[in-house]
């Protein structure tokens, strides 16, 4: 049986939005520089589709991961490009 992904909208400083998506083993991706929210909610839609194809459920996750600043990993990476 596939694990639980878990996902958070990120929102910066610059009023932009990242999706933050962390599988249950660990590992953690995500796409930065939607403009919108409602942008990112799409993503988080196509993220869905893919996750119930793998048979993955897709939860959201409100809260920081233990151990995880997503606001500060996110900020080390370079800003998208304009």
């Amino acid at each position: 049986m596939a694990r639980t992904v878990t996902y958070s909208i990120v929102d910066h400083p610059d009023g932009r939005f990242a999706v933050v998506a962390a599988s249950a083993a660990g590992s953690v991706h995500w796409r930065c520089g939607f403009l919108t929210l409602a942008e990112a909610e799409r993503c988080v839609e196509d993220l869905r589709a893919m996750m119930a194809a793998c048979g993955a459920p897709l939860v959201r996750w409100e809260a920081e991961r233990p151990g995880m600043d997503l606001r500060a990993m996110l900020r080390a990476l370079r800003p998208p490009p304009q």
